[in-house]
């Protein structure tokens, strides 16, 4: 029986494959354009953490500070026997963190001068009530003497001595810094 209407067609002939290359090289392209900008920020996010993650600086530091700590804990509650352990157990500092220079203000009432002042200023712990200044790897507050010189005054960033004589030394941490 011969079917009407059907129009027969032969499809076989018709048909190719595609080639796989240009998909292929497609995706290539597309991955390399994602990808690229993506490891280039892991990388540099890896660098910084690297860098951030170096404590190695700050140990003496902290050394430094938690030892002061120590210090000025030890002065506060008075106690002589744990400030000469501290004292003793000290050795040369490893960090400065301020190495001022010395400028000297003096006022003459006689002929003769004292030796004069050599301190290194470390630095000043603020305090409105019981200042406190650390020289020479030691922690001093006012009234005390050190090579004769009596610490009349601690300030913010100051420190200020009198001399044997009644002559008047005054010590900046940060004299030096702007020459």
């Amino acid at each position: 029986m011969a079917r009407k209407g059907i129009l027969e067609m032969d499809v076989r002939d018709s048909y190719q494959e595609e080639s796989v290359k240009v998909p292929f090289f497609v995706t290539l392209v597309v991955l390399a354009l994602v990808s690229a900008p993506i490891v280039y920020w892991m990388m540099k996010i890896n660098d910084e953490g690297s860098r951030s993650a170096n404590f190695s600086n700050y140990d003496a530091l902290v050394e430094v500070v938690n030892n002061d700590v120590r210090m000025v804990d030890a002065m506060l509650r008075n106690d002589a026997e744990a400030l000469s352990a501290i004292r003793s157990s000290r050795g040369a500092p490893m960090v400065t963190l301020i190495v001022p220079d010395v400028v000297i203000v003096q006022e003459k009432r006689s002929g003769n001068s004292p030796e004069a002042l050599k301190v290194t200023l470390e630095g000043i712990y603020w305090n409105p009530v019981t200042p406190l200044v650390g020289m020479n790897g030691e922690t001093y507050r006012v009234g005390d003497v050190i090579q004769g010189y009596e610490i009349t005054r601690i300030g913010k960033t100051s420190v200020q001595f009198q001399g044997p004589d009644g002559s008047i030394e005054k010590r900046g941490m940060y004299d030096g810094l702007l020459q």
